[in-house]
């Protein structure tokens, strides 16, 4: 094998293994963010101040 080629398929390597580093540190830091600021179904809130004006 050639060194050119050694070397192209070291950069691909190492740009495949960074890809997926920089992935999973984005899922974690989704799953993180969802457990700490959970969704909260903005409806109810609207459903509760139009009762309150229609009474």
């Amino acid at each position: 094998m050639t060194p050119t080629l050694q070397t192209t398929l070291l950069v691909a390597l190492i740009g495949i293994v960074g890809i997926f580093l920089f992935m999973s540190i984005f899922y974690l830091l989704i799953k993180g963010l969802d457990k700490w600021l959970p969704f909260e179904d903005e409806r109810s809130k609207q459903d509760l101040v139009v009762d309150e004006t229609e009474e």
